[in-house]
């Protein structure tokens, strides 16, 4: 029974939460670029030196 608990705390438990700090792809595109919108919801996209470089917010679709 604790190893059925312990299982639920650790690989369950994460799962269900409803946090996500990931960017968000999907925004549209800039220029030919995938737009994606951050955590604090600034939009970007990823240049060629792979930095991102922020677009205004209006431009992302997400």
């Amino acid at each position: 029974m604790r190893k059925l608990l312990f299982l639920f705390l650790i690989i369950v438990l994460p799962m269900l939460s409803c946090e996500d700090n990931g960017p968000q792809p999907d925004c549209g595109t800039h220029n030919g670029k995938q737009l994606y919108q951050g955590p604090r919801g600034g939009c970007y996209y990823i240049n060629s030196n792979n930095n991102k470089t922020y677009v205004d917010r209006s431009e992302c679709d997400c």
